[in-house]
């Protein structure tokens, strides 16, 4: 059901706006982006539809077709519900005009949550350009990637970089988005023309134990201050012997490198080399999985099966800890890729598909 029809059975009206955002796979470059590298993002079809009305007092009211009714108002407490979501967007919408108060929202997604495909950008995106085209608010969409990362920050939890924030804001379908997201500079490059990234979700939903993730941002700001670089974006390699704690090496040996792949990655867009870009992949998962040990018994199977099956490369994509797997194949090869994957992986189920061809 549309977030339009879904908030007119609920309310009993209509909303004052309906407005969406996309989700996201990130093609190679994971964990970079909070410690200001590269990423190479894509815009997948699946979106996340928001229909609003504003109100005159306080109070949120909000009605999810995955998570149900909830109510609270702008005053309370983050309570790790997705209301916390547009308790921030309306504190920041409030910094531009104070006259904003409560809403009622309904929410709808085509997104799998807590799948790495980040759906939780996708409904700050929506709330902001919701509120921002009903209070005739100007917020350009670099400014709302910015605004959507620190509704993570303060009022859910995750210390996140802007990866998706600025994909969801930014994307073009079709395109890959290399981001620098030290200065937050975008380039645009078309993906494969007879190639294709097929997203599988593992069947493990990843739950992003806020924990878990800020653990591996503390630790990679660890490994900064024993480097004394602002960034790892600006560490080498070779800078690695002098860190002794083997595990905050493990974890800065992963950002260095992968910031290398999405730079070596880039290139083999843009001089159509998949196999090359599929050699980068699965260099990507090993590291994923060895060094900043973010990967999972159900995500490792799926890419060891795309592999055994003519895949040209594999990872998890996203956050880690369960979600999705991003697989690349020639085009005459997906049906039997796919269907290879979810014959090995009974618990693994397709997601979406990503390819010039069947996107343009």
């Amino acid at each position: 059901m549309s977030s339009a029809k879904l908030f007119h059975s609920f309310f009993q009206k209509e909303p004052s706006i309906t407005t969406s955002a996309h989700g996201r796979v990130n093609l190679i470059g994971e964990h970079t982006d909070y410690n200001n590298g590269f990423v190479l993002p894509s815009l997948i079809p699946q979106s996340l539809q928001v229909s609003i009305s504003l109100r005159d007092d306080d109070k949120i009211i909000g009605i999810s077709s995955e998570f149900g009714e909830l109510q609270s108002s702008i005053s309370s407490s983050n309570d790790g519900t997705w209301l916390d979501f547009v308790r921030g967007a309306i504190y920041f919408c409030q910094k531009i005009s104070p006259s904003i108060k409560g809403m009622e929202i309904a929410v709808s997604s085509s997104i799998p949550s807590g799948s790495g495909l980040s759906s939780s950008a996708a409904l700050e995106i929506a709330l902001l350009r919701a509120i921002s085209q009903l209070k005739d608010i100007s917020i350009q969409s670099e400014e709302m990637a910015k605004i959507g990362q620190q509704i993570e920050h303060q009022f859910v939890g995750t210390q996140c970089g802007i990866m998706d924030q600025m994909a969801s804001a930014c994307g073009t379908f079709g395109q890959a988005i290399f981001l620098d997201c030290e200065n937050l500079q975008t380039k645009s490059i078309p993906v494969f023309a007879h190639h294709s990234f097929v997203i599988i979700h593992s069947g493990s939903t990843r739950k992003l134990s806020h924990g878990k993730y800020n653990e591996r941002k503390n630790e990679t700001s660890k490994a900064s201050e024993i480097l004394e670089v602002p960034s790892l974006r600006h560490a080498t390699i070779d800078q690695l012997m002098k860190i002794e704690d083997p595990i905050i090496n493990k974890r800065a040996k992963h950002i260095i490198s992968e910031n290398d792949r999405v730079l070596k990655a880039v290139s083999c867009l843009e001089q159509d080399d998949p196999i090359s870009f599929g050699k980068l992949m699965n260099s990507s998962h090993h590291s994923m999985r060895d060094d900043y040990e973010i990967s999972s018994d159900e995500l490792n199977q799926v890419v060891e099966s795309a592999n055994k099956n003519g895949a040209l490369g594999a990872r998890l994509t996203g956050a880690g800890f369960g979600g999705c797997v991003v697989i690349l194949t020639p085009n005459k090869e997906l049906p039997s890729v796919s269907k290879s994957v979810l014959d090995d992986c009974p618990q693994a189920y397709l997601v979406t598909t990503i390819s010039k061809e069947l996107n343009s």
